[in-house]
């Protein structure tokens, strides 16, 4: 029996193969007996699974093991598919001679081309303090490789293996309009504030086993483990303006925008209200795009899909939306030492010679 692709899992299917746990935990049925429900992931979807009459023994081989072989059926419940376990055997990376991010969701960008773009974005930066902070951050040991592979979220929105790199460069993209149509904003702030404000979510989650919360991720989160890295960069550095660092610090520590959804305080600044709005509109709209590549309607079916946390609301999909990936060429923006934005074909060619030079590390 091949393996099947857990997208294309209906009621009544058999299935065997090889598949990423994503989560799983024991628990006690009203019988006495434990049973064991878990969450199976491979690139195309999610599925929950459940595994009956378990044992704490095998419990503690599942979770030992980022990988199970398994053999079951496929029911229903709660209107999606989920797999009834018959036979597992949990099984190591190398056993199965396969690594996690094989079976993770990869953004659809080539992120060569993504980090690219982050370089040349912060070598515009025209104020010396800010990006020296930038550069001191993101010179932590590994924290380059990380970002490479690392999602902007477990679930919500870019939660694929190269999410967060992809949705930092859409939000630089979107702060550079904004400061164009607002010029008294700090451009070099903002975008400050967008280079590092889910930086620490290379280290809040984790992508060894699927995407899950680290335990430095649990107990601080990424927006204090972020405060705390720019804290250690400026003492590092030593000289910056106090200033810089406090409102650079105040974007990433409000950038949620609400002390309900996670942040220690509201946006106070300018540049910090823009920071929420266009972190949130990123996040949405990206959101909304998933959710309907994964409900594909179909000319006879609903144009509502199912209640969106992240939306708050019942996504409709338009019709114009069909067919659509959400896939749009990427224009990488050059910048005058102004601050404004040129699109100089000269430039670009001149930066095409440039690049075919570099090694991925950053140019300073």
């Amino acid at each position: 029996m091949s393996q099947r692709k857990l997208e294309t899992l209906n009621r009544g299917d058999r299935i065997e193969g090889i598949y990423l746990v994503e989560d799983a935990s024991l628990k006690t049925a009203r019988n006495g007996k434990f049973f064991v429900p878990m969450t199976l992931r491979d690139q195309s979807a999610t599925v929950k699974a459940m595994r009956w009459e378990s044992s704490q023994e095998e419990f503690r081989d599942i979770q030992n093991c980022p990988f199970l072989r398994i053999e079951g059926r496929v029911e229903e419940y709660q209107g999606a598919p989920q797999i009834i376990v018959d036979r597992l055997e949990p099984m190591t990376a190398d056993q199965a001679g396969l690594q996690a991010t094989e079976f993770l969701p990869r953004t659809k960008h080539e992120i060569p081309e993504l980090e690219r773009e982050l370089e040349e974005r912060i070598a515009a930066l025209q104020n010396d303090d800010v990006r020296q902070l930038v550069v001191t951050i993101l010179a932590r040991p590994g924290l380059r490789d990380r970002l490479r592979l690392s999602p902007a979220g477990k679930a919500m929105h870019h939660a694929y293996v190269g999410g967060l790199l992809e949705h930092v460069i859409s939000l630089v993209q979107l702060a550079d309009m904004v400061c164009d149509h607002y010029r008294w904003l700090d451009r070099d702030i903002l975008i400050a504030g967008v280079l590092l404000h889910d930086i620490a979510k290379t280290e809040e989650l984790g992508i060894e086993n699927g995407f899950t919360y680290t335990t430095e991720g649990q107990l601080l989160g990424h927006i204090v483990m972020c405060c705390n890295w720019i804290h250690e960069a400026a003492k590092e550095l030593g000289n910056l303006d106090e200033e810089i660092v406090l409102q650079i610090q105040h974007l990433v520590a409000s950038h949620h925008g609400k002390l309900e959804f996670g942040s220690p305080k509201k946006p106070s600044t300018p540049e910090a209200i823009a920071m929420h709005f266009i972190d949130n509109l990123d996040a949405k709209l990206t959101g909304f795009l998933e959710l309907f590549n994964k409900a594909a309607p179909g000319p006879g079916d609903s144009r509502f899909g199912e209640h969106s946390m992240l939306l708050e609301t019942r996504p409709y999909f338009a019709q114009q939306l069909d067919g659509h990936m959400g896939l749009e060429p990427r224009e990488t923006v050059q910048h005058s030492a102004r601050g404004g934005s040129t699109a100089s074909s000269q430039n670009n060619e001149k930066n095409q010679e440039d690049d075919s030079d570099r090694t991925g590390d950053l140019p300073f």
